[in-house]
């Protein structure tokens, strides 16, 4: 495997990590009703919100 696929592979998987949390971040803004369901995702919105 040379060293420009693995670098491509990084960043690509570095985008849809983040295309992910802003997602998830999207939907509980939009979706005042899932609030309090998952506490885990409630932690993780809350602290990427600010983090955003």
């Amino acid at each position: 495997m040379d060293d420009d696929k693995i670098v491509r592979e990084v960043e690509r998987r570095r985008q849809l990590a983040d295309r992910n949390v802003s997602a998830v971040v999207d939907l509980l803004q939009r979706r005042q009703e899932l609030k309090g369901i998952y506490p885990a995702a409630d932690f993780f919105a809350e602290n990427v919100g600010w983090a955003v």
